[in-house]
Parts: structure tokens; sequence; C-alpha cells
């Protein structure tokens, strides 16, 4: 903390800032070392940044195992001693100290003691706090067994951040798609942010999409609980509580879409078919009536090779049919039997659909 911050504030509001700064995203080590620099000036920022940590129940955590002599047990001691904080040394205490120095050679001890337990809690509840990362490349799929029980299946180029806590499991879906198969466990709602996605599951399965037009949620078995993440956000600053346990938005059954967008949640399709949803766990992609352009884009989400489709009639031609998510040149080779269609290569392999016209060369005038 710079100097002046530190002449202008008290120490309770450099405590607090010192709080914010080390449980938020941006930390860096060099913010712990001044830290440890900050916090081992006095015995009245130890207590500061405890009172702090107080205030923010993080200290509660069961996963932490705390010494046998309390902190405030060392603080007390800590600030009894009128001597000037001392850096520690390891030079050997002569056996000639008098018995008056030797009590202040302990309190000394005891104030180090106490500030190099502060900063070990600060640095655990840092490091317990921050989510835990999982993603997959493009064309990876990925199958990760968390803490809980529960299992997240990863699609290709997908990341999701997991945060497993007494009282709550927070996932949070960066990008692209995954499946949840939630371990059942009424205490501890498992909650899942996507997009303008915000959903509220105990125990089912169910898949979850990010793409740029919205978030589409697919309940596989048991019930989910949708909603936007602006209305959970703010019905849980209105009611005090943390945004899960006030996701009371759309109930999703087995078999059920909906898709959420930054409009909101949009109208539930009823009865769909989920082994669709969920083939690509199997790398098998199936389409039903689906437009030319985004079956090329469900093949691109696999493979560096890209399909591109440059005729806009094309592109609305629709396609049913099972494919193969690694196998693009068979769904090009597919394309080349349509009467009309020709493919040319493009940069970097780029397989260029075009439609012919009448006169024998490609048409591109509807293309984008």
């Amino acid at each position: 903390m710079a100097s002046d911050m530190e002449a202008t504030t008290s120490i309770l509001e450099q405590a607090s800032h010192w709080w914010e700064l080390l449980h938020s995203d941006s930390a860096s080590n060099a913010d712990h070392r001044e830290f440890g620099e900050w916090v081992a000036r006095s015995p009245e920022r130890v207590e500061a940044y405890l009172q702090t940590a107080r205030l923010a129940k993080a200290i509660k955590s069961p996963r932490l195992i705390w010494p046998s002599t309390a902190a405030e047990v060392l603080i007390r001691e800590a600030k009894a001693s009128p001597e000037t904080v001392l850096p520690f040394s390891t030079t050997r205490v002569s056996a000639s100290v008098g018995r008056g120095e030797g009590r202040h050679i302990h309190r000394r001890v005891a104030w180090g003691a106490a500030a190099v337990l502060l900063i070990g809690v600060g640095l655990a509840l840092f490091l317990l706090e921050r989510p835990r990362e999982f993603r997959t490349a493009l064309g990876e799929q990925r199958s990760v067994l968390l803490a809980d029980g529960s299992r997240a299946t990863l699609n290709t180029a997908s990341t999701i951040e997991v945060i497993l806590q007494k009282g709550r499991r927070d996932v949070r879906l960066v990008r692209g798609e995954a499946l949840f198969e939630v371990a059942h466990d009424a205490a501890r709602p498992f909650v899942v942010r996507a997009g303008n996605a915000l959903l509220k599951d105990v125990g089912t399965q169910f898949n979850v999409d990010i793409r740029s037009n919205g978030t589409t949620v697919t309940v596989v078995e048991g019930q989910v609980a949708v909603d936007s993440a602006a209305t959970g956000e703010i019905a849980a600053a209105q009611a005090g509580h943390g945004v899960g346990e006030t996701v009371e938005g759309l109930i999703l059954g087995a078999n059920d879409r909906v898709v959420v967008t930054p409009a909101g949640v949009g109208a539930p399709l009823r009865g769909v078919n989920v082994a669709a949803s969920v083939a690509w766990t199997q790398r098998r992609l199936i389409f039903e009536h689906r437009p030319l352009n985004e079956v090329a884009e469900e093949f691109n989400r696999y493979n560096k090779v890209r399909i591109d489709i440059d005729s806009a009639e094309l592109e609305r031609q629709e396609v049913t049919g099972v494919f193969d998510a690694k196998d693009p040149a068979s769904f090009v080779a597919f394309l080349s039997s349509v009467p009309g269609v020709e493919i040319r290569e493009g940069a970097k392999g780029t397989h260029i659909v075009l439609l012919r016209s009448p006169t024998g060369h490609p048409d591109t005038r509807g293309a984008r």
C-alpha cells in the first residue's frame, strides 16, 4: 500500500483494503509480499485485519486448521509489549540475557508468530476461495470428477471455474459447452452461471451451451431452476442472500429446453430430443432440419480446417443426419454429392461450399 494512503486512512480501512485486494482475481505475488510487509509493522494491523476477516466470516472455514494457541492470545501478548517491532533475526540469543530482556524477546517472538500466522491464514484463504479452472482445447473433450462427487464433461474449447464451499457449490461456464451430472446434496445447492443464465440444482443432469446469441439449457433428468443472471443477482441483493438462494425462475424438467438471452429467459420447449443435445459426448453430431450454416459452424467447433458456406441460398438449406464431429471430410463429401454444389479449397485448407449458377459458374451473389 502506498505511504500516502497509509497517512490518510485508518488502520481498519487499510485492513479492509487488503482484505478486498487479496480476495480478488487481480491479487499478485507482489501484492502478497507487500501485504506481509504492511501487517508486520504493528500488532494493531494484525488485529484490524482479523477483525475484517471476522466481519466477512471468511476465517470460519472448516478447512482451515488453526494452531493450538489462539490468534487473540498472541495479539494480546504482542500488544502488551511497548517495544518497537523488530524484524526477525537468525542470530542465536545469548544465554546471558536477563529476565526482563527475555520477557521482551518472548513478546517480540509472540508478535512475530501472530504476524506469520495471519499472513499464512490470509494466503490460505486466498487460495481456498480462488476458483479451480478446467478447460479443453479445440477438438478436445474432458470429463472431470469434482470433489463433491459431481461430474462435469467439457466439450471442445470450453472452460469452467469451480468453487465448492460448505453451504453451496458454484460453477461458472466461462465459454463453450458442458454436461453436468450433479451429486444430490439438498444442503448445498449446485449453482451454474453461464452467460446470462443462472441455474440452480441439487441433484440432476443437464447440458449448458453458450453461444453468441444466448445460452441453451437442456435437462436430461431431474429438475433445474433457470433465471437470468441480472434478475437473480438483483433478487439476491434485495433479500440479502447469496445468488444461488434466490434462483426461483422457470423450472425445467427432463426433456425440457430453454434459451436465455440478454433479454431474459425464453419460452421453454417441452419434450425435446435430449439424445441429440448430448450426442457430442460420443463425438456425434445429430441434426434435425438444421440450416446448413449452423451445421457447418458445428463442425468448425471441433476442427481446425473450416467449412465456409459461400451462398445465402445454401445457408438456408436444412440438413438432417448423424455425422462424426471429427470427420468433416465425410460431410464435405456429402455436400459435394448434392446437385449444383461445388467445393473449393481456400487458405489453410478451408472448404468453401458454393452453389453453381445455371451458367455453370459458382454463384456467390447472395453470399456474405
